[in-house]
């Protein structure tokens, strides 16, 4: 038995969901169909099923749309609104004229028309505008980091997965190898030439072999519930690895941390949201600074027809017109000397500042740390390779000792034990290198 793994990189989340969506819901229906048979799954469609049908990747995308749709209504305010109607008036009783008097009155007029009214703060829309399109701009970015954290989630638990159904391979073969020495050593037994004792030694190896393959059964199917979830999949489906194999796969290239950081100071969608975040803080501190200082402009025109007279007249009607434009200046909160204001925004700005240094400073850890375990793994398997030969040449000696009456049967006993320790250890160390590899492909922003 053998396992196999594929590397696949991370790949644009607007094209990946548009080609992958529609294999991923292909196989989210077949597993829920059938749910009683396992489901085999290969690395790249763990990575498409996290990136297309994960609810925390949808909350991101609905927060970048609304803030997307805050950006564009922000311009929308430039607009002019435009109303049409009709109106009736009518007034009984006194009434006063422009010179004072008051007089009795019986009048109604209608009006028919549209009309055109304008309300800006130029000031205003415009750095609020600016403002909000950056918090658009800073919404897709979290949006894309969000995608990226689950598919790493998804991958790190699918190499879990993959580890444990390689460690049942392992012992299942030492079980296969234990017993077919048992059987030998019982026809040796019976036939007077090996110790009963030794026989029950093997016996107890064989029980401790089965229960080491049920505790990792166990682990198996915990890894397989963690993958299900991340992959919101149904809790039942019984997920396993395509194939059967660990094989180092190397993601990124023999690159130096001064590099690695570097690209990760210009690719990590934490840092472009940060940078479009501190963009807007600066323009919401020109908007208190420099918005007051630009007038309001207020405006409108209308036209149409006005009719009416005294009492229930209702002719004279003919075009009308009005227009009325002004400019204005707001003092106090909100507008000019509102000191507060400026501090509030400044304190802003700097706060995010602040911030953008503090995730500056996790994700140079994050790539110091990825890049320090990739290293430590790719070491730990070529000392495992050597702890394997090693042990492979010491159960061979073993066995043929034991074959020349030279040796015991816990010697080979502890041998296999020695090598299967060696496998497992070599499978979990290519597990750390290939979950590595990806975490420092998510640490560099590729």
């Amino acid at each position: 038995m053998s396992f196999v793994i594929r590397a696949s990189s991370f790949i644009s989340h607007s094209s990946f969901w548009l080609r992958h969506s529609a294999a991923s819901l292909a196989f989210i229906l077949a597993a829920s169909f059938t749910a009683a048979a396992p489901a085999h799954v290969d690395l790249p469609t763990v990575m498409k099923l996290a990136g297309a049908n994960n609810d925390e990747i949808q909350l991101a995308r609905v927060k970048h749309t609304e803030t997307l749709a805050e950006s564009k209504l922000a311009w929308q305010r430039f607009w002019p609104s435009l109303n049409l109607g009709v109106g009736y008036k009518r007034h009984d009783g006194n009434i006063q004229d422009v010179a004072g008097a008051i007089f009795d009155a019986s009048k109604q007029q209608y009006t028919v028309g549209p009309s055109v009214l304008i309300d800006w703060a130029p000031g205003e829309i415009y750095y609020a505008a600016l403002a909000a399109k950056q918090k658009a701009l800073a919404a897709e970015q979290l949006a894309e980091k969000s995608r990226r954290d689950i598919v790493t989630q998804a991958t790190g638990r699918y190499y879990d997965l993959l580890a444990n159904e390689a460690s049942v391979a392992i012992i299942e073969d030492d079980l296969r190898l234990t017993q077919d020495y048992e059987n030998q050593l019982a026809g040796a037994v019976t036939a007077g030439t090996a110790f009963r004792a030794d026989l029950l030694r093997v016996k107890t190896q064989v029980s401790r072999a089965k229960l080491a393959i049920r505790q990792e059964q166990e682990k198996r199917d915990l890894a397989a519930a963690a993958l299900s979830e991340t992959l919101r999949l149904p809790p039942q489906t019984e997920l396993r690895p395509a194939k059967a194999d660990l094989v180092p796969v190397r993601l990124n290239g023999k690159t130096g941390v001064a590099t690695l950081l570097s690209q990760a100071a210009q690719n990590r969608p934490e840092m472009k949201a940060a940078s479009a975040v501190s963009t807007a803080a600066q323009l919401e501190r020109d908007r208190a600074r420099i918005a007051p200082l630009i007038p309001s402009v207020q405006a409108g025109y209308s036209f149409g027809g006005l009719g009416g007279g005294f009492n229930g007249q209702m002719g004279s009607f003919d075009d009308t017109q009005d227009m009325y434009i002004g400019l204005g200046w707001k003092i106090g909160p909100g507008g000019l000397f509102d000191r507060q204001r400026q501090v509030i925004a400044n304190s802003r700005e700097e706060a995010t500042q602040l911030q953008t240094g503090q995730i500056k400073a996790a994700i140079g850890r994050e790539v110091v740390e990825a890049a320090a375990k990739a290293q430590s793994a790719h070491d730990q398997i070529a000392i495992n390779d050597e702890a394997v030969t090693a042990a492979e040449e010491m159960v061979k000696l073993a066995k043929e000792r034991q074959a020349s009456q030279l040796g015991v049967v816990l010697e080979y006993l502890l041998a296999r034990e020695e090598l299967t320790r060696a496998r497992q250890s070599r499978v979990q160390s290519v597990t750390n290198f290939n979950k590595a590899q990806h975490e420092l492909k998510r640490a560099v922003g590729k």
